[in-house]
């Protein structure tokens, strides 16, 4: 059958209608139906090519007086975009042309122009303008700066390479932490490191940067500009912006100059003992503030992560048995429920057993008419097991739970160790006889540098413990200055025991085992302790103490001083530790403009 050319033009006529139809069924559903869905669907596309992003700045870590422990400074990455370099030159100029580029970029950036050249022709599109050998010296006004390679310049640098006018040639602004004091505090502030979803700025840190991270970090910026599929905004298009919000500024209770003091003599200590390491915590006895906390062989936060260093202070990392230091809480015990005074007398040999189990003081003597103040004075073990031994196990525990054994601080640093309290026997709610005796001289329990010290600082305060931090302020752009919100003071002891046993403390350094860390022109009240060191379940060394606070009859700071195996000497916290807490002490009470102590101390007796 032979086609007809009418039925074919009658078909594609009607091909054609239906092909009309489609299309004006389309363009009515796009421009009339779906008209605001198709629109939005397009703005948004122009919107994210114009998307970017404003870093925001971090918060400022600086200590009580204002020294900068952490802050950011803006920082600029520049690249090259060598299409764009090429994009203004003449088809046949374009290698000279980039000669001049070169010729002019090349003093700027401390590179030769041959090197400069190099960074501007290449096939690569992109290319980080710090990424060729050596380079150089870069200038920046009339000094000389290091420039490594692939590193971030600083705004002036930045600002002689944009002077240029060189097309290609940009830079992407991000912040970067800076640690200016060094290894001030270095235990403390923490550190910045990446994590795996990191790109160039690192977002998870350790100590006071992780602790109050919150505060610091900041809301980044965004930006949405209507923009063509070649980047251009368009004129008259939506934009929506966002600024950035910077971060607060975190200040600490740290003096900064005690804390040099602080981390220079325990260094200085932790050396001549050729110890393993030693930790000094200054507090302040009526507000609870933390005004040092030193760590011996204190690093640079930026040099930290090398160094394996956790960032966080060994102070609240590391629990210990507290050793002779921690008789003060049984002697609050012995005094507050009425076993004895400080002038009871008790005949105290050197040696004594107990319930089965043999106790003994650290130098033999001979038998000795101690009062309850002399057995705290010459820290005799037997002396206090004797004063303590008919007090009931659950009572025993309960004084310790009191002074916070067992029970964090709180300290807004990451980690804290909150030390443990002795178990029972296993399958029962019994302790055996030597854990019942030898918790009453510090053994058989733990605390960290910081619980420890707090003891004192409680004793100090009447009888009160208030709570330890580190954190004295929270100061955001545009908002008043906040204060976080601390809990009340919780009393532990009576204010008549805890005055008792300060005359008592002040002995122990008058005339007892804690001589060494007299003051001159202050009345010292505190005590030595020596504790065995284990490891891997063995004893392998000893840490020595000496905690206390001044003036005694008015107490402003205590400090705590720990030395964890000391190799020279011997092993008495009189010692290895008494110096360092008299030279720190003694700096912190005239940094303190605190007037020498009035008055005679306590005429208490040691013997009868």
């Amino acid at each position: 059958m032979i086609a007809q050319p009418a039925s074919r033009q009658r078909l594609l006529r009607v091909t054609l209608l239906f092909v009309v139809i489609a299309l004006l069924t389309k363009l009515v559903l796009i421009q009339v139906v779906n008209a605001d869905a198709v629109a939005a669907k397009g703005l948004k596309t122009r919107m994210e090519i114009g998307h970017s992003t404003e870093a925001a700045r971090r918060g400022s870590i600086v200590t009580s007086d204002g020294t900068v422990l952490a802050t950011d400074f803006l920082r600029y990455r520049v690249e090259i975009y060598r299409p764009e370099v090429r994009k203004l030159l003449a088809p046949d100029q374009v290698h000279e042309g980039l000669q001049q580029h070169a010729a002019k970029l090349a003093p700027v950036i401390g590179v030769t122009p041959e090197e400069a050249l190099d960074l501007l022709e290449g096939e690569t599109d992109w290319v980080p303008l710090f990424d060729t050998q050596p380079p150089s010296n870069a200038i920046l006004g009339p000094n000389k700066i290091q420039v490594p390679i692939g590193a971030p310049i600083a705004q002036g640098l930045w600002a002689k390479i944009e002077d240029l006018n060189i097309p290609g040639i940009s830079a992407r602004v991000y912040y970067q932490r800076n640690y200016p004091a060094g290894t001030l505090a270095g235990n403390l502030v923490g550190f910045p490191f990446k994590g795996e979803d990191d790109d160039e700025v690192p977002t998870h840190f350790t100590g006071i940067e992780a602790s109050e991270n919150e505060a610091l970090q900041g809301t980044d910026g965004e930006q949405w500009v209507e923009s063509g599929l070649g980047g251009q905004a368009i004129p008259g298009g939506v934009t929506d912006i966002h600024p950035a919000k910077p971060g607060c500024d975190v200040r600490l209770t740290l003096d900064a100059d005690l804390q040099h003091r602080a981390q220079a003599a325990i260094n200085k200590q932790v050396k001549a003992m050729e110890a393993k390491s030693g930790m000094v915590v200054v507090l302040d006895t009526l507000t609870g503030e933390i005004l040092a906390l030193a760590d011996s062989g204190t690093v640079n936060p930026e040099k930290a992560r090398e160094a394996g260093r956790s960032g966080n202070s060994r102070a609240v990392l590391d629990a210990f048995e507290p050793g002779s230091t921690g008789k003060v809480i049984t002697m609050a015990m012995v005094l507050q429920s009425g076993e004895a005074t400080p002038t009871t007398g008790f005949v105290v040999p050197w040696i004594q057993e107990f319930r089965g189990q043999l106790i003994k003081d650290h130098d033999e003597h001979g038998t000795s008419q101690w009062t309850l103040n002399g057995i705290l004075a010459q820290s005799s073990n037997v002396g206090t097991v004797l004063a303590a031994g008919g007090i009931p196990i659950a009572t025993r525990l309960d004084f310790l739970k009191k002074f916070g054994v067992g029970t964090p601080t709180g300290v807004e640093l990451a980690g804290e160790n909150p030390g443990s309290l002795p178990k029972p026997m296993a399958g029962t709610d019994q302790f055996d006889d030597l854990t019942r005796n030898v918790l009453l001289f510090g053994q058989a329990y733990n605390v960290n540098a910081l619980q420890a010290t707090g003891v004192y600082a409680t004793i100090a305060n009447d009888g009160v413990s208030v709570p330890i931090h580190l954190v004295k302020s929270i100061e955001c752009p545009d908002q008043p200055l906040t204060t976080p919100t601390r809990e009340e003071g919780r009393r532990v002891i009576s204010a008549e025991t805890a005055h008792t046993l300060r005359d008592m403390l002040e002995s122990v350094v008058d005339e007892g085992t804690g001589q060494t860390a007299q003051i001159t022109g202050y009345r010292v009240a505190g005590k030595t302790g020596t504790a065995e060191h284990w490891s891997k379940g063995e004893r392998d060394g000893y840490i020595t103490s000496f905690i206390g606070f001044a003036p005694a009859e008015a107490p402003r700071i205590a400090v705590g001083v720990i030395m964890v195996k000391p190799e020279l000497g011997n092993q008495w916290g009189s010692t290895t530790a008494g110096p360092v807490f008299k030279e720190v002490a003694a700096f912190a009470l005239q940094r303190l403009t605190v007037p020498p102590s009035t008055g005679k101390p306590p005429d208490l007796p040691t013997t009868w």
